[in-house]
């Protein structure tokens, strides 16, 4: 892949998609998410991004979302061609060890930040302020910004 590739969506923003309790930054998250889906922005999400949905939905909120709810929303993202969906390998998790060491990130978010910059993905839409920590990533607020 050259050039750069579309920002990519943070699991926090997915997960924003369903909370009842942050109306302004659901309203937000679905702005985001609909432009994609009606063809009018094209996104990224890497895999890791909706396996850490998943787990957040269930584990980590205090009404857990229905397993079926969350397979059918995952189907839904992965089966649409507007998504740019991105992996990650063994050389990935290597140079995610060397960015979590740098920049003293958590293994997780520098394995983000590996998948982004091997595939050529420049900017994160997401709340968490320590992606500015890496060269080559630019960090968006949605909800500090206008969309």
């Amino acid at each position: 892949m050259t050039g750069e590739a579309p920002p990519l969506i943070d699991t926090n923003i997915l997960v924003y998609l369903f909370d009842e309790d942050a109306a302004n930054k659901r309203d937000i998250s679905h702005q985001l998410i609909a432009g994609c889906f009606k063809s009018e922005r094209r996104y990224s999400l890497s895999y890791q991004n909706l396996a850490e949905f998943s787990v957040v939905v269930t584990e980590k909120v205090a009404d857990p979302m229905p397993s079926e709810d969350i397979q059918r929303f995952i189907h839904t993202i992965t089966s649409y061609q507007g998504w740019n969906l991105v992996h990650y390998t063994g050389t990935t998790i290597i140079h995610a060890h060397e960015i979590k060491e740098q920049h003293k990130l958590h293994f997780w978010d520098a394995l983000l930040a590996a998948t982004m910059l091997e595939n050529h993905i420049h900017t994160i839409y997401t709340e968490d302020a320590h992606f500015r920590k890496i060269p080559g990533i630019t960090m968006m607020n949605p909800y500090q910004t206008q969309l």
